[in-house]
């Protein structure tokens, strides 16, 4: 659990730097997207510029952040130029070898275009076609993460004198890498149609009966899960732009196939029929209410005064890209790496949504033309509100208000409730008063304790006698790092800070009575 909470705080770089995308991204859309011309209408040629950008740049952003997932990974080793060359070399052969190795019968959301790699050949393998990298989400940041550390761990202590030591040590760290993601890359090459034939069982599954509340929640658990993995285009496709997702033949008699090109069609012909939709609807629940709650939740956990002022504006901007563009990727990763058990919450949670709505026959849908499902955002506020305008989802629009706002308190006091009561002992029986007893003992007793705080994952103490702290024994506990700050030592335990700040807090209490 200590090194699972250690990728948290490896990760939080790119993460923030997945929040900027979203927010360039945003920005871009608001701009640039005529479903807004209602709510705003912008005439400017350099605005309207700008935001084709910020679009621009964001998707770069968005779509390639495994690979920055990967170099961030492998930075924290000594001589971080020559693991960072290694990955970026070794993820491109991962690539490479992904997209000469792969069937070329699979669905064609299962390869992607990344990195703009792609070929064009005549060996009858490659069947005369254009073939791009498989589309396997986040497995290769792991892969050639490890891939790439085993490399430079290897070669930093290869002889100098061996078989092909005329070759520099980082050069070789950068061939080993290139030559086990290779290997890697055929693998994978021949196992991911395996991988896709249990998911199109459950896609099958799914789709013999999308009114049924069941279906949807599965559905709903699915796709934010494989949205979490970057792999949501191979469960949303077949729902969002497949016969999954429904047919429906349109004035001119051309039949329209999947919920979101179902829902675009009718909206623009003003022909709704109540019916599509339906794997969209709880995005306006998720971005607007949830997502939000899970934020306020977790800073009002924070019992610095001082940090909290700090953090205050990022919470509120945070909030704002939430409604207005959603969160959900950097949300999910913080809870995935953070705190897993909220994150199977925040799942289940979001397949209910799906179940409930369908239940409720409320269905409100994404009016979106574009085929970019990675950059696609469904459930944002203005789009919400340009709805009202019609009077036939009115009575839909009030009843996803209404379970928004319960969502909302749920997600607010289900996130404390977790951080005060759940984050230890879930799993691991005991580990909680033994993590209070040996941090106690670790600072030098309670009597050295002054102030003790928490955040979502850290602990802050402030002491009388600084020179009794034992950071090895702070380490053994399962602390991650320990660092020195103007309010005290902050103390990297993860999501077990705010319970081991209680407990302190109340052997405090005991030892002022017992010496009162």
């Amino acid at each position: 659990m200590r090194r699972w909470h250690s990728l948290y705080e490896m990760f939080q770089f790119p993460i923030g730097v997945i929040v900027f995308a979203i927010f360039l991204l945003g920005a871009g859309n608001i701009v640039t997207n005529p479903t807004f011309n209602s709510i705003i209408t912008v005439r400017n040629d350099f605005v309207l510029l700008v935001g084709e950008a910020c679009v621009r740049l964001g998707t770069f952003l968005v779509v390639n952040f495994p690979l920055f997932l990967l170099l961030r990974s492998v930075t924290r080793k000594a001589g971080s130029a020559t693991t960072i060359l290694s990955a970026l070399s070794g993820y491109v052969a991962y690539l490479t070898f992904t997209m000469l190795f792969s069937r070329s019968d699979l669905p064609s959301t299962t390869y992607s275009s990344i990195l703009g790699i792609s070929i064009t050949s005549n060996i009858a393998n490659l069947a005369s076609t254009t073939r791009y990298p498989l589309q396997t989400g986040l497995l290769p940041t792991f892969i050639i993460s490890l891939v790439t550390l085993a490399s430079y761990a290897r070669t930093r202590y290869s002889s100098d004198y061996g078989f092909f030591s005329f070759i520099n040590k980082d050069v070789m760290c950068v061939v080993r890498t290139v030559l086990f993601s290779s290997i890697v890359g055929i693998l994978v090459g021949y196992a991911w149609p395996y991988v896709l034939q249990v998911l199109q069982r459950m896609i099958t599954f799914i789709s013999t009966d999308t009114t049924n509340p069941i279906n949807l929640m599965l559905y709903g658990i699915l796709d934010r899960f494989l949205c979490t993995l970057n792999l949501g285009t191979l469960i949303r496709s077949p729902f969002w732009y497949g016969t999954n997702g429904g047919s429906w033949i349109n004035m001119a008699g051309i039949s329209v196939a999947g919920d979101v090109n179902i829902w675009t069609g009718q909206l623009t012909s003003d022909a709704l029929s109540g019916m599509t939709g339906r794997f969209i609807t709880p995005y306006y629940v998720i971005n607007l209410f949830a997502i939000p709650g899970l934020i306020w939740g977790i800073y009002s956990i924070n019992t610095d005064k001082l940090e909290k002022r700090r953090l205050l504006l990022y919470e509120i901007l945070l909030t704002i890209i939430s409604i207005l563009a959603g969160v959900l990727l950097p949300m999910e990763l913080t809870l995935f790496f953070l705190c897993p058990f909220l994150y199977i919450f925040h799942l289940f949670y979001s397949g209910i949504l799906f179940g409930i709505f369908q239940a409720m026959r409320v269905f409100v849908g994404y009016n979106y033309t574009g085929t970019s499902i990675i950059t696609a955002m469904p459930g944002t506020l203005l789009e919400f509100l340009s709805y009202f305008s019609n009077a036939t989802l009115t009575s839909s629009l009030l009843k996803i208000l209404l379970v928004g706002g319960i969502t909302f308190f749920i997600y607010f006091f289900f996130t404390r409730f977790y951080f005060k009561y759940l984050a230890l002992d879930l799993f691991r029986v005991g580990d909680k008063d033994r993590l209070i007893d040996g941090t106690i003992e670790a600072v030098g007793g309670i009597e050295n304790v002054k102030l003790v705080h928490s955040s979502m994952n850290r602990l802050i103490i402030s002491l009388y006698n600084p020179t009794k702290l034992n950071i090895t024994q702070l380490k053994s506990l399962g602390s991650i790092r320990v660092t020195e700050t103007k309010a005290g030592y902050a103390i990297s335990y993860g999501a077990a800070s705010t319970m081991v700040r209680i407990g302190i807090d109340q052997r405090m209490k005991e030892y002022i009575r017992d010496v009162d």
